[in-house]
């Protein structure tokens, strides 16, 4: 459910990094201007390749990414958050915005993201679940409880 009074808020994102790895520049571009609209510092990248250097410069609260590359697996991308966020005793969400159905990317590449959006998506929809997803990961990262 979407909450259209936290959405209302410009600041409900404010200083939240988060990495946006999309081969499609009109939507990697566009959630990029989305959610910095709602404070949150973006780096939107176009490849794996490209989304491996910036994994490597900065430590993200959420990594937004198409599942599907044109000759490139998304695996070392993913698996490289997750170890980061180990190493560091944190999380880093990873939030799948995709053309491609969750059920046959979770059979065929046993893959369990914290969130997944099938695209074309929902801007309000976009918007509240990467929140939320910024969100768990602060309570986890922090210990706090809802």
């Amino acid at each position: 459910m979407v909450n259209l009074k936290k959405l209302l808020n410009p600041e409900v994102l404010k200083d939240v990094q988060i990495l946006i790895v999309d081969n499609d520049r009109d939507n990697r571009d566009f959630y990029a201007f989305l959610l910095e609209s709602y404070g949150a510092r973006v780096i939107a990248t176009d490849s794996v390749k490209s989304g491996l250097t910036s994994l490597n410069k900065l430590m993200p609260r959420i990594l937004i990414c198409e599942i599907r590359f044109l000759g490139e697996s998304v695996y070392p991308l993913i698996r490289r958050a997750r170890y980061l966020a180990l190493k560091s005793d944190s999380t880093i969400p990873i939030l799948i915005t995709s053309t491609y159905p969750i059920a046959d990317f979770s059979q065929r590449w046993r893959l369990k993201p914290e969130g997944y959006l099938l695209k074309p998506v929902n801007l309000e929809n976009f918007v509240d679940e990467v929140w939320k997803l910024t969100q768990a990961s602060r309570t986890l990262e922090f210990g706090w409880l809802n």
